[in-house]
């Protein structure tokens, strides 16, 4: 054979023998990225469809056909149900389920569906929430709304008016002691993100306001506010006074989610550049007090959820469970393929979508 004959053929060969090993590659990465795999076998079908509006409630979930509220228990039994009203909307808080309809408002024990009281606002609710004491309601027009916040009794004690401002959210803090509101101010030369805290029936404790960045989630860790912003995270005390020493560039990063703890909270945040349409997370920043790492999870995610110091990322085909400590994932194969996540509840499983339908899928203990 001549020389150049012998060359000629050596390109095919050598694309040959590339294309083997680098599907060898893929095969025994995705061989060790498995090899710990368990495929979750404990999924209950609800009677609940993916066009619903659900929350996880407890154990179980709760989900709404437009007119009734229907809460399920773990094993997906319907275990109470109350008609609020056409087109109605509602909230999960801490201290029970909070349901509206036009003017009216209800407030219900999460356990059994108990009213503990019904009103009419004479204003349309546009959103409410039940804490441990107390159930806040904004009505009105949403840059021109009025907060009405009533003991669960019912017995009504605020009216806090908020011209002007775009409510983005509010709850209560300090075992339901405290309310707080984050507004935005936008009829500036520039937009001024505030948090506003009160003492309910008696006067406002504190104020934060920030106008270098938009604030869009805040974290209450007794006795310190962290406010999250597109730049960054900043630590305040209830007064409103900042602790600069605590605070954390943030700048390209966004909170997906997080969790109160007794370490102080942890918050997970992801790159905005694997955030689109449809998310495609690899990399998560975890932050927890002083406690700083991003980590790498196995397989893409579409979303992820926070419960305690673990975050959970999840796929078309798998859940990944990391701790904040842990060197690695554990990967979990699941019985279907996954669109959408609802929640992680309080018995450690994990609410699904799977086209038109909802699954409650057990998790390892």
């Amino acid at each position: 054979m001549k020389e150049s004959e012998a060359k000629g053929l050596s390109w095919p060969v050598a694309l040959l023998v590339t294309g083997m090993i680098c599907a060898m590659a893929f095969l025994m990465a995705r061989m060790f990225a498995t090899e710990d795999t368990h495929l979750l076998e404990h999924a209950t079908l609800l009677p609940c469809t993916s066009s619903q509006s659900i929350q996880v409630l407890g154990k179980g979930v709760i989900y709404s056909d437009g007119t009734s509220l229907r809460a399920l228990n773990a094993s997906g039994r319907q275990i109470w149900s109350y008609v609020v009203g056409a087109n109605c909307g509602y909230n999960v808080g801490d201290g029970g389920v909070a349901g509206w309809s036009d003017d009216l408002l209800v407030a219900l024990n999460a356990s059994s569906g108990e009213v503990m009281f019904s009103a009419s606002l004479a204003q349309t609710v546009l959103s409410a929430t039940t804490g441990a004491q107390y159930t806040a309601a904004l009505v009105g027009e949403e840059s021109n709304a009025t907060m009405i916040v009533t003991e669960n009794s019912g017995r009504e004690i605020d009216r806090i008016a908020l011209p002007d401002i775009i409510v983005l959210d509010y709850g209560f803090f300090n075992n339901g002691n405290m309310l707080w509101i984050m507004s935005l101010d936008t009829n500036g030369t520039v937009p001024m993100s505030q948090v506003t805290t009160y003492r309910p029936g008696r006067m406002q404790a504190g104020s934060i306001t920030d106008s270098e960045q938009v604030v869009y989630e805040v974290m209450f860790n007794t006795p310190r506010v962290s406010a999250v912003g597109t730049t960054y995270i900043r630590v305040y005390d209830y007064a409103g006074t900042e602790d600069a020493a605590q605070r954390k560039l943030i700048y390209g990063w966004y909170l997906m989610d997080s969790a109160a703890s007794q370490d102080g909270g942890m918050m997970a945040f992801v790159p905005m550049t694997e955030i689109g349409t449809r998310a495609e997370i690899n990399d998560i920043r975890l932050i927890q007090g002083d406690t700083d790492r991003t980590i790498r999870m196995p397989f893409t995610c579409f979303d992820i959820a926070v419960r305690g110091s673990t975050v959970y990322g999840f796929s078309s085909e798998y859940v990944m469970i990391h701790g904040l400590a842990a060197g690695r994932a554990e990967t979990y194969r699941l019985p279907f393929a996954c669109d959408g996540l609802i929640g992680v509840t309080e018995g450690r499983s994990v609410a699904l979508v799977s086209g038109d339908s909802v699954y409650l899928v057990s998790l390892p203990r």
